[in-house]
C-alpha cells in the first residue's frame, strides 16, 4: 500500500470511523486521484463509507480553501440557522487542520447529474427542479447568520469579471495554454462582452451564499434517499451574488448538449436547450424570487454568459488551438447577448417574471 494511502487508512482508524476488523474482512475497496486536491475513497460493501479529500501542498490555495469548506460544513451541522442545509450537503466526519484533509461521509452508489443526463440524453425533470429547489434553499439564508462562522470569504466575484484589474490574473490565465490565451485574447476584442463583464462587476452583489462552483458534477443523486440530491464540493463557497450560481445552472444545460454532439465549427443552435432550462428555473423562481422581475432575469442571462465564457477557456487547458467545443461555448455566449435571443430565453422559461423590472 502506497505511504499516502497507508497515512489516510490509519488516519481513520485513529478517528474511530474505521476498525481493524473491518479493514481485514476483505470487503473494503479503496482508490485514489488527484485534480487540484488529492481524493480518496473508502468503501466498504457492508459499514460506513468514506470520501477524503486533501490538499495538495504543491498547489497555491489549496489548503485554506480545503480548511473552509470544512469549517462550512461544521457550521451547518452546529447551528441552528443553517439546520435547513443539513439534508442538501454530505455529512461531516472529521477534519485534521494540519494536514487540511477533510474526511466525509460517502454516499454509496451515487451518481452525478452529469452522468444522469448522458445517461438518459438529458436532465430529468425531476433533478432539474431539485437543482433549482436546493439554489433557493441556501440562497435564502440571511447573510447575518453566516458572518459569524469562522469562514474566509472572499467576497468577490469569479475570476471572469476581475480581467482588467490591477493586479490582473491575464497573465497567469494566457500562461495556462496557447489555446488559452487565444480565449482570453479573443474575449478581450469583443467589446460587447467585455462591457457585460465589466457591468456586472459594478453590479456584484454580496448578500447571500453562494455556492460559485454551481455545476452538474457537484450534485450527487442518493438512490438510497429516493433520488435526494446532495450538493458537494463547497471549497469555493463565498459570500456573493445569487445570480451567479443560477446562471451557472442555466450554463450547464447549453454545455451538456454541446458536448453530446459531434465536434463542429458550425454555430450551435441555443434555442432548443431553452425549454430544458425551464423545471431549474421555475423551481429557484418559486421558491426564492418570484417577484424579482426582469432586471433578476437579465442579471441571470448575463450570468449565464459569463459562464459560458469561462467553459471555453477551461476545455482549452493543454492545448496549442482551441478545440471547436471553446470556440462553440464562445459563440454561444456572444449570441446571448442579443435582445431577439433574450427575448425567445425569456419564453421558453415561461416565468412570472415579465413585469416592470
Amino acid at each position: 500500500m502506497e505511504p499516502i494511502a497507508r497515512n489516510i487508512i490509519q488516519t481513520l482508524m485513529s478517528q474511530n470511523l474505521l476498525s481493524r476488523k473491518e479493514l481485514v474482512d476483505g470487503s473494503s475497496v479503496f482508490m485514489m486521484g488527484r485534480q487540484r486536491n488529492r481524493f480518496f475513497v473508502f468503501k466498504q460493501l457492508h459499514g460506513p463509507s468514506y470520501f477524503i479529500k486533501q490538499a495538495h501542498e504543491g498547489e497555491p490555495g489549496t489548503a485554506a480553501s480545503v480548511t473552509n469548506e470544512a469549517r462550512i460544513y461544521t457550521a451547518v451541522q452546529s447551528h441552528d440557522s443553517l439546520a435547513p442545509l443539513r439534508d442538501i450537503i454530505p455529512q461531516l466526519r472529521h477534519f485534521d487542520e494540519a494536514s487540511a484533509t477533510l474526511t466525509l461521509e460517502l454516499i454509496k452508489d451515487a451518481e452525478n447529474l452529469s452522468a444522469i443526463a448522458h445517461r438518459h440524453e438529458t436532465l430529468p425533470t425531476s433533478c432539474a427542479k431539485q437543482m433549482g429547489a436546493i439554489a433557493a434553499l441556501y440562497h435564502r439564508v440571511a447573510v447575518d447568520d453566516i458572518d459569524h462562522i469562522d469562514v474566509a470569504f472572499e467576497r468577490k466575484p469569479h475570476w471572469i469579471f476581475r480581467l482588467r484589474e490591477d493586479p490582473s490574473p491575464l497573465d497567469s490565465l494566457r500562461a495556462r495554454s496557447q489555446a488559452s490565451a487565444t480565449i482570453i485574447d479573443m474575449l478581450l476584442d469583443h467589446a460587447d462582452l467585455c462591457d457585460l463583464l465589466a457591468r456586472r462587476k459594478a453590479e456584484w452583489q454580496t448578500d447571500t451564499l453562494i455556492h460559485a462552483d454551481f455545476k452538474w458534477e457537484n450534485f450527487l443523486s442518493d438512490p438510497h434517499a429516493k433520488g435526494a440530491l446532495r450538493l458537494l464540493d463547497w471549497e469555493r463557497a463565498d459570500i456573493g451574488d445569487a445570480a451567479w450560481d443560477v446562471g451557472c445552472g442555466l450554463a450547464a444545460f447549453v454545455i451538456h448538449d454541446m458536448m453530446r454532439r459531434p465536434e463542429s465549427d458550425d454555430r450551435f443552435d441555443l434555442t432548443p436547450v431553452f425549454e430544458r432550462m425551464q423545471p431549474f428555473w421555475q423551481s429557484y423562481i418559486t421558491g426564492r424570487a418570484p417577484d424579482r422581475g426582469n432586471a433578476f432575469f437579465g442579471k441571470c442571462a448575463d450570468m449565464m454568459v459569463a459562464r459560458l465564457l469561462v467553459a471555453a477557456y477551461e476545455h482549452c487547458y493543454g492545448l496549442d488551438q482551441p478545440p471547436a467545443l471553446a470556440k462553440q461555448l464562445f459563440h454561444a455566449a456572444a449570441d446571448l447577448i442579443s435582445a431577439p435571443m433574450r427575448s425567445t430565453l425569456l419564453t421558453a422559461l415561461d416565468n412570472d417574471t415579465r413585469c416592470a423590472a
